[in-house]
């Protein structure tokens, strides 16, 4: 690993023995009960220059042993420009993290950054415990990331987190079966067709929300408005049902199942429709010469999408105005391409455009990772809002009623409209109003 010292080594043994002794204590009535985190405090060994800057920066995370050197990484580099500041990073299992940050604010001693999921962001910034990053956060910084991982951190007119990684859906190609990559839809399904022999089937789409939802997006229209209510009910919204539909064209479709996944491993189906959580396991499966992330495919009101999330940074509100400076200057470090690469050399998939990559004359040596960053460019922001809760299970119940009983698109349209206008009412109503 380059860039460590010979210290690394050492933080790296003691996180790894520290991170699986988890003190308990005695429960506090009315506070969430922290897990108490594994330590791995970094401190430089100054050269004889004189530090300009200086003091210390706390990070809490869920990263494992396979992550974790690559934020060490990026400190000891941070560090020898900066080397008067010091690190220390607190390892929190995953189920634990959100409790004891929100814990952690309550009592004052939150960390400096906290690493965790995009979709917490709306609730931990209307508790207070997450920092506006609008005024921090450069176009120029804003432009070299995932559009639509950035989407996801804007809440309510402010910018409440930036994408470390991010993950997202995409549209899976066997080449074995197909070996030429779709433009357009209509290409997609002229050659699922002519794959489609024996027990073997040119394509097997999912159409079930979250992984059809997005192409909604991506013909012109929209799920929800500013205000999280139900903007599908329309004439794109029946656009969309019709684009779903024509998946039938190309081969069977897929409905809350595994079936399409499960043919694609035993290279019987040339496309699916999956997340890229699933990207190591099918290439496991048929193969790395086999295995191709596509551009998604284009059609006359615009192309297909797939729904972007992200792994976030965060910042704590309450930092004084030199702790912030730092703490933000290692946030800079960290979305930069050159640090981002470090993440694709462990199987993550980068926030950072693959146009910044491109002018920094960075490559990454892992096609797929490549291709998932290409396709997921051209995402759509998965919602995070809390509105979001209650769409899916309503429009995969449309959907279903559409796809599988027969029931008439604006009547099914309209019915998952009044239900989520109904829940999110129910929710907002639930909601206690803040003094």
């Amino acid at each position: 690993m380059r860039h460590f010292l010979h210290a690394s080594v050492v933080i790296i043994f003691i996180w790894l023995f520290t991170a699986c002794q988890v003190p308990t204590g005695p429960p506090r009535t009315g506070t969430p009960v922290p897990t108490e985190p594994a330590r791995t405090t970094l401190v430089a060994s100054p050269p004889p220059t004189e530090a300009l800057i200086q003091g210390t920066v706390s990070i809490w995370h869920s990263w494992d042993e396979s992550r974790l050197p690559v934020l060490l990484r990026a400190i000891a580099d941070f560090q020898k420009t900066y080397p008067d500041v010091q690190f220390d990073v607190f390892y929190v299992p995953p189920l634990d993290l959100q409790a004891s940050y929100v814990a952690a604010s309550i009592e004052g001693r939150a960390p400096d950054i906290l690493i965790a999921p995009g979709d917490w962001g709306p609730e931990l910034y209307d508790q207070g415990w997450i920092a506006d990053l609008s005024s921090l956060a450069s176009a120029s910084l804003l432009n070299n990331l995932n559009p639509a991982a950035v989407g996801a951190g804007r809440y309510q007119g402010a910018l409440i987190g930036l994408p470390l990684s991010i993950e997202g859906v995409v549209l899976y190609h066997n080449q074995r079966l197909i070996p030429i990559s779709p433009p357009t839809l209509d290409d997609l399904v002229s050659l699922a067709k002519q794959a489609t022999s024996g027990d073997v089937v040119g394509a097997y789409l999912d159409r079930s929300f979250f992984f059809s939802g997005a192409h909604l997006e991506g013909i012109g229209g929209h799920l929800m408005d500013e205000d999280g209510l139900p903007a599908f009910n329309d004439q794109y919204g029946l656009d969309w049902i019709d684009l779903l539909r024509s998946f039938e064209f190309a081969g069977p479709t897929e409905f809350f199942g595994d079936q399409d996944v499960e043919y694609f491993k035993e290279n019987r189906a040339g496309f699916i429709i999956e997340s890229t959580k699933l990207k190591d396991s099918l290439r496991e499966a048929i193969g790395s010469a086999n295995l191709v992330i596509d551009p998604w495919p284009i059609i006359e009101a615009g192309a297909l999408s797939g729904y972007v999330q992200a792994e976030n940074i965060y910042l704590n509100p309450s930092l004084m105005e030199e702790d912030k400076r730092i703490s933000w200057m290692l946030v800079e470090s960290l979305l930069s391409p050159q640090m981002q690469s470090e993440l694709a050399e462990i199987g993550l998939i980068p926030a950072a455009t693959p146009e910044s990559f491109a002018t920094n004359q960075i490559v990454v040596t892992d096609d797929l990772i490549e291709q998932a960053m290409q396709a997921l460019s051209g995402g759509t922001t998965y919602p995070v809002v809390p509105e979001m809760s209650v769409y899916p299970p309503s429009m995969d119940t449309a959907l279903g009623s559409i796809f599988h009983d027969g029931i008439a698109p604006e009547q099914a349209l309209q019915s998952a409209e009044e239900a989520i206008n109904a829940a999110i009412a129910s929710q907002h109503s639930a909601t206690p109003v803040s003094p």
